[in-house]
């Protein structure tokens, strides 16, 4: 029995990067796919261009201040109140990344012979080539993310092209996008999923390409020390202490939280300090 792909993509104001994800995905060997299309505001025409590209399009549109777990939550509340079959599978995937046309065919092929799983495509860079994800260890112990050497060492993955059933993701819930709304809302998610039972997986040979340029503030070097206080408790910084904070009291056990805790204000303390007496 064919099973109907849904793909939740996320987008805001990135007209020819979503242009060149939708072509991807036009050009797929598996035709039986969804595209919910998660529009957090959009000023530049993204919808509109994405409905001319493909007219059955889902669109659920935020007001701009989504963030990618208000994106993702509004995609799982669609999903559940929309009866769909338990067996369908979900995909939820960046608009900056690219892929081959049997990208959706090689998920599914993997998919019907595992039970509570999700899957990960591998991300490679597009302008290196070099493996990006592969899936994530967490050693809470030592706080230290990296990426897996084995398989069955992954506790962790991202969403940058997560492949999962219906009924799984209905188990798992969906997101916190007022508590955490963009960095670490994925892993959080897939950690969950993790302690829940569900084994993580990725397969080199699914595979996708995403954008090396980098977005969010990761880089404050340079700037006024009043400025680099407004970026590094953006809710776009990679490194705010607050979001880290929340997320290590979500997915961290129990006996590594306030030490976790402790090191992050630790780093940040150590940074603002370097600003000061530089």
């Amino acid at each position: 029995m064919k099973r109907t792909v849904y793909i939740l993509l996320p987008v805001h104001n990135r007209r020819e990067v979503t242009r060149r994800h939708i072509a991807c995905l036009k050009r797929q060997t598996y035709a039986d796919y969804r595209l919910i299309l998660l529009d957090d505001g959009s000023s530049d025409g993204t919808d509109e261009m994405v409905k001319s590209e493909v007219p059955d399009v889902t669109i659920i549109r935020g007001n701009g201040n989504w963030w990618w777990a208000g994106a993702l939550e509004g995609g799982f509340r669609w999903l559940e109140t929309n009866s769909l079959d338990p067996q369908d599978v979900v995909l939820i995937i960046n608009d900056d990344t690219e892929f081959e046309p049997d990208f959706l065919e090689k998920a599914l092929s993997m998919l019907q012979s595992s039970e509570k799983v999700l899957l990960l495509a591998c991300a490679y860079g597009k302008k290196s080539g070099l493996l990006i994800d592969a899936g994530v260890r967490v050693d809470w112990k030592h706080f230290v993310f990296e990426q897996a050497e084995k398989p069955d060492l992954i506790n962790c993955l991202s969403t940058r092209g997560l492949f999962l059933r219906v009924a799984d993701f209905l188990t798992i819930g969906g997101f916190h996008p007022r508590i955490l709304p963009h960095y670490a809302s994925d892993y959080e998610f897939t950690m969950r999923a993790y302690r829940l039972g569900f084994k993580l997986q990725t397969d080199q040979s699914l595979c996708l390409r995403v954008d090396e340029e980098e977005t969010g503030y990761h880089d404050f070097r340079g700037l006024s020390f009043r400025a680099q206080m407004r970026d590094y408790f953006s809710k776009k910084s990679s490194v705010n202490p607050i979001m880290w904070t929340i997320f290590i009291l979500l997915a961290c056990p129990w006996q590594w939280k306030l030490l976790n805790i402790c090191r992050i204000w630790g780093m940040s303390m150590r940074h603002f300090t370097r600003c000061i007496f530089k």
